[in-house]
This record gives structure tokens, C-alpha cells and sequence, in this order.
């Protein structure tokens, strides 16, 4: 019986066989040199391609070296080489060099600037598509997701982001989705948010859907507080960015926050997220975590002022106390932040 390759072929160096000694990570990098050589200087890539991580890609690279079957040290490009070709294989040549000298190094410390990664033509991205199915299918899914057609710099961008900043395709799509339930559908807003992303190791599906539940709960929640505080479309400050996320983190919804505001502009007039913030901070330090405790709390305070009241012949009043501490501690505390 005749036997055929029914796929596309690569020639690889003889001498390989040799080398029994190879372990499966070397033969894969091996595999795919023999199909782009020019994935030796870009060992991220070669890396996610091989299923191996960068260092292993690194070493594998420098094994086929030392026995003679990758060519001396043109294998591996250096960025001063790579600038006088063109700024993509320069960007690959940076990361590598980096890589070189601390291979457990963070991503974050050899990816912080978006010129540090190629920039693929458009003929190029036409082949990286063509024989990747999986990149591919991504892309496609990216677009209906963002619900438009990509020009080649935003296929650039996806391309980038997968191979080069350690997210997977699952990771890619759900940063995606949930750009786009939050109004951001700019690709260079998108990949400035995945580099922070990364920068703060938050690389896994599992711990961004956790980050994307938050920061959407945080985003309907400001859009709430704005309305009740007449905002408009204003930037939050530092400090009020601060506070929101406070109550976010006590677990108060909106309509305790708006008793507590409420109380605010009885006492003083005027809409005031630092008073506001003084309450609530107030009834998460006595435990009260639903507005039906809190509610309780209050009528069961105006009953001890009524008993006192009835009790000593006074006009004792418990509220007044409160609002009285309330007032000196929300005056001291704007001291402080004025000094």
C-alpha cells in the first residue's frame, strides 16, 4: 500500500534524527521553525504556538542551536539588527533580548509599550488567519462581538493581544464582551485596558469575569449615585471615586444610599458625597448591613429617645446627638483634607 502526505510538507535537517534525546516542548519549537524560521525571533509567539511557555521556548531554541541545527546566532535576531529591517520584527527582537536576560521576568515588565510589539502587514495578517483556524475564528467572533468589520490595525491589535500578552482566546473575548457592555468600543482603548490588566496579573477567565462583575457593578452603580447627587457627566474626584467604591465594597445598593443622602440634605441643605459617605460609613462600622436593619436601628433609637424623654422629663434627643457627632467628625475630617 502507497502512502501520501496529504498536507502541506516541511523539510527539516537530517541530522535531527540523531537527537533522540529531544523531549516533545524541543520537537514542537522544532516543528514550527521548520515552518517560519522567523519565530525564532518571536519567542512569544513560538511559545503559544508550541504550547510551551517562554522560556521553555528559549531553551529549545538554544538545544537545536548547540547541536548544530539551527544556524549560529542569525537564528535569533537582535533589535539592532531588526531596526534597520522593519519595526516588527524589532519589536520581537525587544521582547527576546529582554527575555534573555530575566526569562522569568513578568509580561508586564517586557510588554508595558504597545511599540514594543510587531505590527503585521496586511498581506502577513492575510496568512497568520489563513493557517491559524483558532485565530481565526477568534477574530470573527471579536467582530460580531464588537459588531463591526476590523481594518487590519485592529486585526493587529487582537493578533497581538493573543499572542503576546498571555491571554487566551476565552480571556480575549470575554475582555470584549464586557467592553462593550460598558460603552468601550475603541480596540486601542480595549488593548491600554488589557495591558493594565495584565499589569496586575489578571490574566485567567476565571479572575477576569470576577474584575469585569466588579467593575460593571461599579459602573451601573456611579451612573446611579450620579443621578441621585445631580453629578451630570462630570469626572468623579479621586475622593469620591474612593467613597463609591467604599459602599460598593460595604455592599450597599442604591436605596441605602439614598436614605443615607436623603438624611444628608435634611441636615444640611445641600447634596454632599463627603457627608453622605459619613453616614454610611457610620452604620457599616454598627453592622448594619440592609436597609431594613438600618431602618430598625433608627426606629429603635427614636424609641429610647421617647423613653428617656418620658423618663427624665427631658428633651434628650439621640437623633440630634447623632447628627451633632456627625457634623463635627464630617468638619474635622475636612480640616484634615484642607492642611
Amino acid at each position: 500500500m502507497k502512502f501520501n502526505f496529504d498536507h502541506e510538507v516541511l523539510v527539516l535537517p537530517g541530522a535531527i534524527l540523531s537527537h533522540s534525546d529531544a523531549d516533545a516542548i524541543q520537537l514542537r519549537v522544532l516543528l514550527w521553525l521548520a515552518s517560519d524560521l522567523s519565530l525564532a525571533g518571536k519567542p512569544r509567539q513560538l511559545a503559544k504556538l508550541a504550547e510551551c511557555d517562554l522560556k521553555q521556548a528559549n531553551d529549545a531554541i538554544a538545544y537545536w542551536q548547540s547541536r548544530g541545527i539551527l544556524g549560529g546566532s542569525d537564528a535569533v535576531p537582535t533589535m539592532a539588527e531588526q531596526k534597520s529591517t522593519n519595526r516588527k520584527t524589532a519589536g520581537a527582537a525587544a521582547v527576546s533580548a529582554d527575555a534573555a536576560v530575566a526569562p522569568d521576568a513578568s509580561k508586564r515588565t517586557l510588554l508595558r509599550r504597545a511599540e514594543e510589539l510587531p505590527t503585521y502587514t496586511s498581506t502577513e495578517l492575510a496568512e497568520l488567519l489563513e493557517k491559524r483556524e483558532t485565530l481565526r475564528a477568534m477574530v470573527n467572533e471579536a467582530q460580531q462581538i464588537l459588531g463591526k468589520i476590523f481594518n487590519p490595525s485592529e486585526v493587529n491589535i487582537l493578533v497581538t493581544m493573543f499572542d503576546y500578552l498571555g491571554l487566551t482566546e476565552e480571556g480575549i473575548l470575554l475582555l470584549l464582551s464586557h467592553c462593550r457592555r460598558v460603552g468601550k468600543l475603541n480596540l486601542r482603548a480595549i488593548e491600554k485596558y488589557a495591558y493594565s490588566l495584565v499589569d496586575r496579573g489578571i490574566t485567567a477567565p476565571d479572575a477576569l469575569e470576577e474584575e469585569f462583575r466588579t467593575v460593571e457593578a461599579l459602573h451601573s452603580f456611579e451612573g446611579e449615585v450620579r443621578t441621585l447627587f445631580g453629578m451630570k457627566s462630570r469626572s468623579l474626584t479621586g475622593k469620591e471615586d474612593k467613597m463609591l467604591r467604599a459602599w460598593v465594597s460595604y455592599g450597599y445598593d442604591i436605596e441605602i444610599v439614598r436614605h443615607a443622602y436623603e438624611i444628608t440634605v435634611n441636615a444640611t441643605a445641600t447634596p454632599s458625597v463627603p457627608y453622605t459617605h459619613k453616614i454610611l460609613e457610620r452604620w457599616h462600622e454598627e453592622g448594619l448591613h440592609t436597609l431594613a436593619e438600618i431602618e430598625a436601628a433608627e426606629t429603635a433609637a427614636r424609641e429610647r429617645r421617647d423613653t428617656s424623654a418620658g423618663t427624665l422629663g427631658n428633651s434628650f434627643d439621640t437623633d440630634d446627638l447623632f447628627r451633632a457627632a456627625l457634623e463635627r467628625s464630617f468638619r474635622e475630617t475636612g480640616a484634615k483634607d484642607d492642611t
